[in-house]
């Protein structure tokens, strides 16, 4: 739909609302003119310079400007909403007046004049929007917030006609309406005011080189104020902002700073860790050097000495640090030492205190045997004195003789350890080699084995038979001419032969099982008939063979089981010759025999 009615937008709808506008009261511009705003927001954009143009030329305007500048702003229509869709309007219509190539000069000039015209206007109604701010301080908060909405729409429309027509930035900062709004001591439209400049410089710079001294003085001294008698932090910021970015755009500032605003540094020191210190120490930099170079190379210099002081702070730190790791080891080590020697006196002296008390217990001991000795040679007669003094002798010399040989022993079975070992190393060997020399004999068994069932190898006289018997073959094969197609139906037949032999073998060999397993049983039956004995000479162990079927059927199978492994015995070539003829020949009887055709070569 806004599509559609993009396209119909034309230059007789604007003349309409111009007509209407005319004719209209005071109390109807208001709504005309909004409806003109939506007109020109909904023109294609093919079309839309053209139409701003024509409201231009049709001085529409004007009447704009006369409705903000007398009108109550509280009773209008819309009220301040109004005010700022009003302004949109006249920014968006001032901000295509661009002279082409085809216009002359006088509607160059014409446009230029209009845009001045405008962008004094608009100043007036912000300063008329400041004022109603500056009254309605005791309002509610709600009517406060649209009037500021209001002004900050005002401010950003002559940013966009700046950013339209840059040689307007020139105008705008030496006017007296602007100045006249730097002047306010309103904190609610200040940052607003004052980032104009910065948004001026961002879109021209070098504009404050082209300004006179006297606009620049009264620039500064404004800033200059706000920043030492505000108590607000955003408007503080702000300012030193603003003026950083005068400084960059015309060094030469600095200079005037120096000289002209003695003691500024003391005021601004209050303003440290307030949030926005990376840009006050620059700017204090500058008030100290007296220029935007020499307080850059202070502020390098002072980079410098907080980071020489950082790393050599760094430095002494992990030294200290080092230190105390050191003294702390070496704290330990002495502990661990002092430790040490006390832990092997006291040992020392337990070891000594154990020494003592063993050889005083030795001591008890001997004189306790010592005394039962004596007691025991008061026992004894004299004449058995010289017996028992023999025995004691032969028991010592006993136990010397034990320990003496205890000690050869052990002497020898060091020596012997050597041998010991050697002969377990021997006996290992001898039975790896047992071993390897078995899988060897048994590996050359089971080949001579598998050679002793391959076929005789072809001399030259079977061969000779051989050649001879397929030579034979050849002579006697009778030559058939035969089409293709009748040599394929041959192929086909033998193919489906082939087909119901696979299909049907399983069941034919299950067959055949059945089949010997039935005769088996019957001519077990039949033995055991023809060998049953009179009722006569009848025992009870002949019972137990036509009563039970085990020991028939196990002599049967011990017979089959004796056969199977004579057979095994002969070559494979001829066991596989021999069953493939037989068992064709006894399981498919029903199958003619395909005579092989004769052909001649």
């Amino acid at each position: 739909m806004a599509e559609a009615t993009k396209k119909t937008i034309d230059n007789t709808i604007i003349l309409r609302i111009a007509a209407d506008i005319i004719d209209a009261s005071d109390e109807e511009v208001v709504p005309l003119i909004l409806q003109l705003e939506e007109t020109l927001n909904d023109a294609p954009s093919n079309a839309a310079q053209k139409l701003r143009q024509d409201v231009f030329q049709l001085g529409l305007l004007d009447i704009c400007y006369s409705t903000l500048l007398n009108s109550d702003y509280r009773v209008m229509h819309g009220t301040w909403a109004s005010v700022g869709k009003i302004s949109q309007l006249i920014c968006d219509v001032c901000s295509v007046l661009q002279p082409s190539s085809v216009d002359d000069q006088d509607t160059a000039n014409d446009y230029d004049q209009g845009v001045l015209y405008a962008v004094d206007k608009l100043l007036r109604v912000s300063n008329k929007l400041h004022q109603y701010a500056s009254q309605m301080k005791n309002q509610s908060l709600e009517t406060r917030a649209e009037v500021i909405r209001a002004f900050r729409t005002v401010l950003d429309g002559l940013i966009w006609l700046v950013t339209a027509h840059p040689w307007l930035g020139l105008f705008i900062l030496q006017a007296k309406s602007y100045i006249a709004l730097l002047m306010s001591s309103e904190n609610d439209t200040a940052t607003m005011v004052i980032s104009i400049i910065t948004n001026f410089i961002s879109i021209r710079p070098g504009i404050i080189q082209e300004l006179q001294e006297d606009d620049i003085n009264n620039i500064m001294d404004e800033l200059i104020y706000k920043i030492t008698a505000t108590n607000e932090i955003v408007i503080a910021s702000t300012v030193t902002r603003s003026i950083l970015t005068i400084i960059e755009d015309n060094p030469k500032i600095t200079l005037v700073l120096y000289e002209r605003y003695k003691g500024l540094k003391q005021l601004i020191n209050r303003w440290v860790g307030k949030g926005f210190d990376s840009e006050l120490k620059r700017f204090i930099y500058i008030l100290d050097s007296g220029s935007a170079k020499s307080a850059h190379e202070y502020r390098i210099n002072h980079a410098a000495t907080i980071i020489q002081a950082a790393f050599k702070g760094y430095k002494e730190r992990k030294m200290l640090k080092s230190a105390h790791r050191a003294m702390s080891k070496l704290q330990q080590k002495l502990r661990q030492q002092l430790q040490q020697k006390v832990a092997k006196r006291i040992k020392d002296k337990e070891l000594e205190i154990s020494k003592r008390e063993l050889d005083i217990k030795r001591r008890r001991d001997m004189l306790k045997s010592k005394e039962r000795q004596f007691q025991a040679l008061n026992a004894i007669p004299a004449a058995k004195m010289s017996q028992y003094f023999n025995k004691s002798e032969e028991l010592a010399a006993r136990r010397i003789q034990a320990g003496w040989r205890g000690l050869i022993t052990r002497r020898k079975f060091k020596d012997q350890q050597q041998h010991l070992r050697q002969w377990r190393a021997a006996r290992l060997i001898q039975r790896c080699a047992r071993k390897f020399l078995q899988k060897l004999h048994s590996r050359k068994a089971k080949l001579e084995a598998e050679k002793s069932l391959m076929p005789p190898g072809l001399d030259d006289q079977r061969r000779a038979d051989l050649m001879a018997i397929v030579e034979k073959f050849k002579n006697e094969a009778v030559h058939t001419d035969k089409t293709q197609d009748e040599i394929e139906d041959v192929l086909y037949d033998i193919d489906d032969i082939l087909t119901h032999y696979w299909s049907c073998l399983p069941n034919w060999r299950r067959k055949q099982h059945e089949t010997e397993a039935l005769i088996a049983r019957i001519q077990t039956d039949i033995q055991l008939l023809e060998t049953a004995p009179s009722l006569n000479e009848v025992k009870p162990e002949d019972i137990d063979n036509f009563i039970c079927y085990s020991q028939p059927i196990a002599r049967k199978a011990r017979e089959e089981v004796m056969a199977q492994l004579k057979l095994l015995k002969e070559p494979q070539w001829k066991l596989s010759s021999d069953e493939s003829e037989s068992d064709d020949n006894e399981l498919f009887p029903e199958f003619p025999k395909l005579e092989k055709p004769k052909k001649n070569f």
